[in-house]
């Protein structure tokens, strides 16, 4: 069976994360975006693919190319070796690059903060820890779900407890900074 067949409309997502390279690790480019479009040229056409690039090196147009080609999209990432999202919107072009008209967004960790280390000072993760949730990502968020609106691109928001210390108190921030950008006519 196919999971990625239309008989299954209420799967809205499918995310392939490519983990993070270091330097001496890293493909070329041109090598990278050839696997890519290899890769995405054998696989069932759909929809609703998206590719977790957590090497930044790799957010670059031979790649976005390739994206755009096959209608994937991109998932930004508020991740431990990753830009700020509002850099990672920019650096696509403020595109969307999903044929499904989709984002997704993923809070995993802050910036430059380890998984142990989020994962320690976040844990029994029941609680905001102080100083642990950047206030630029609740904007970022709301950056991208107000460019999103604009291209009616459909938002989906995974939230882990490790990018702040609790997810649904991170997740009510973010509503609350939507609600006041739509009092003000921001969006």
């Amino acid at each position: 069976m196919n999971i990625v067949s239309p008989e299954f409309p209420c799967l809205h997502g499918i995310i392939f994360e490519q983990e993070y390279h270091v330097k001496n690790d890293r493909v070329p480019i041109s090598k990278f975006a050839q696997d890519l479009d290899e890769f995405f040229g054998k696989i069932p056409k759909d929809k609703r693919y998206h590719i977790e690039l957590r090497t930044e090196a790799y957010w670059i147009n031979p790649v976005f190319d390739v994206l755009k080609k096959h209608g994937v999209g991109l998932v930004f990432s508020h991740w431990t070796w990753l830009p700020p999202l509002r850099k990672q919107l920019a650096k696509a072009g403020m595109e969307f690059f999903s044929a499904g008209n989709q984002a997704i967004i993923r809070l995993i960790t802050p910036l430059r903060m380890s998984y142990e280390e989020s994962y320690a000072k976040a844990f029994p993760f029941n609680n905001m820890v102080p100083g642990m949730l950047d206030p630029e990502m609740i904007e970022d968020v709301a950056k991208i779900v107000n460019e999103a609106q604009k291209d009616r691109v459909q938002v989906s928001l995974i939230i882990n407890n490790r990018a702040g210390g609790n997810a649904p108190t991170i997740a009510e921030k973010i509503v609350e900074r939507l609600h006041t950008e739509k009092q003000a006519g921001l969006f």
